[in-house]
């Protein structure tokens, strides 16, 4: 809460203390003989260009993250903390509606927003991000198609999935026999279409996708990639939900097709900090006709006895106490509090401003990557990408120790970071691509960076990549 001071209350505190001008208090905190320059200020400015401004004022080193992977550095508008107030800061859950109104509205209002972007008829009301939610998808194509087939024990998996979903998927399903297939990726980065028809069978119940997927690479034949699986249940993991705000320069969107079974989203990029890798968000969206498999609480809207609207949870599926054994999970909580930052970004973002976003997120990477192969400091591995993709970059390691000494920047993080199934080293070979893992990074842009910013961390690049031949 801000308590505006009257100028007795200054001039009291400034006796107090012993200093001479209201700026000396201010010379501490940023070394600076001003606190700022109105000059510098005396327009009318972006949000973030203000707290810009100011943060770089500061003694505090703060570093700017080129990283992504699943955790993505976009700017928060201050409206976001400023709503998310005491009075949603609680783990109970909402069961009694007739106190739980304000907290039941919001989670409605967020089912409604996901349901829209990702085009699916519901979703939950959250998991804790979206490498669970990504396994929970999986548990749940399984319990769909038994109605088909309930000997079905395998799912095909594409190797381009980021590896650690897939550790969470598989340990969620080691122990349930059921099994993973590996599908290859091309050389373009994505899924192996001749491949894929070639492993479907009697004994495969689903298809795990993502789209982008791990090296930042959009797969933009989901409609087919449907087609061919047929009966089987799709599952379609996205990390980066933006991605659906993107308008190709050809007019199309750049969104993966919605004509998939399940959806299982990342949405932390929606108004979540990176706060050292939590907590974030996850989300299962669907189709109608499959609700009752899905895992996690439902918000319904309905009238009182009064006529007026209502909000109060419906379907409880995941919940011991009501199915026990029959339960679609065994896992009792969700991410209320960070559902209700994704609706108070969204809804004071709009539209316009998501698409802008996404835009400028994806003329970003590829302005890095341009620059990056015109003045050969690396090489791109796969182009058709949205806001990171994977680089071939001599000497890394040093290169990454060097931009983040020089100028605060995490450049990106390399595949040796990860732990890499053998099947996705292996396709990595395949397609040609035999660096090692430590020289190959994958870097991110978002809209926080300009231009200027980026060139600032290629021209350290350029200093110690003496100008590799690739």
């Amino acid at each position: 809460m801000y308590i505006p001071h009257t100028t007795e209350d200054i001039e009291k505190a400034r006796r107090i203390l012993g200093i001479k001008e209201i700026d000396d208090i201010f010379r501490e905190i940023t070394n600076r003989e001003e606190f700022f320059d109105p000059k510098e200020l005396g327009k009318p400015l972006p949000q973030q260009k203000i707290i810009d401004y100011f943060e770089n004022r500061s003694n505090i080193k703060r570093y700017k993250y080129f990283v992504g992977s699943g955790a993505y550095d976009h700017f928060i508008p201050p409206i976001v903390d400023s709503l998310v107030r005491s009075e949603f800061l609680t783990s109970y859950t909402p069961y009694q509606a007739e106190v739980s109104q304000g907290v039941l509205k919001i989670i409605w209002d967020f089912q409604s927003l996901i349901c829209e972007i990702l085009d699916q008829d519901v979703c939950n009301s959250s998991h804790y991000d979206g490498a669970t939610a990504a396994a929970e998808a999986v548990l749940m194509a399984k319990r769909i198609y038994s109605k088909i087939n309930e000997n079905a024990n395998k799912f095909l998996i594409a190797n381009s999935v980021h590896p650690t979903y897939l550790n969470v998927i598989q340990t969620y399903t080691s122990n349930l026999n059921l099994h993973p297939v590996f599908i290859e990726f091309d050389e373009k980065g994505k899924l192996n279409i001749e491949k894929l028809m070639e492993n479907i069978n009697e004994d495969v119940f689903a298809v795990v996708i993502q789209s982008p997927n791990f090296f930042g690479v959009i797969e933009e034949d989901v409609s087919a990639i449907k087609n061919i699986v047929g009966d089987k249940i799709t599952v379609l993991i996205t990390t980066n939900p933006f991605v659906y705000f993107l308008i190709h320069p050809s007019g199309g969107m750049g969104a993966p097709s919605p004509k998939v079974d399940i959806v299982a989203a990342n949405l932390q990029p929606f108004g979540i900090p990176l706060s050292f890798g939590g907590p974030y968000l996850g989300v299962i969206a669907t189709r109608m006709e499959h609700i009752r498999n899905l895992p996690g609480r439902i918000i319904g809207q309905t009238v009182d006895k009064d006529g007026k609207t209502a909000y109060t949870m419906i379907l409880q599926t995941r919940e011991q106490h009501i199915r026990r054994e029959k339960a679609t999970s065994n896992i009792c909580t969700n991410q209320g509090l960070m559902a209700i930052r994704n609706t108070i970004y969204l809804m004071s973002m709009g539209k316009d401003n998501l698409i802008k976003i996404a835009q400028k997120n994806y003329t970003n990477i590829r302005f890095l990557m341009t620059k990056i192969n015109e003045e050969k400091l690396g090489k791109v591995v796969f182009e058709n990408v949205f806001n990171e993709a994977l680089f071939y970059i001599p000497n890394y390691t040093k290169v990454y120790k060097e931009i983040k000494d020089k100028c605060n920047v995490i450049f990106g993080i390399n595949l040796s970071k990860f732990k890499l199934h053998k099947e996705m080293i292996d396709n990595l070979r395949k397609a040609g691509i035999n660096h090692h893992l430590d020289d190959l990074a994958i870097i991110c842009t978002t809209e926080k960076y300009s231009k200027q910013e980026i060139n600032e961390v290629l021209d350290i690049l350029k200093e110690i990549s003496f100008q590799a031949t690739i």
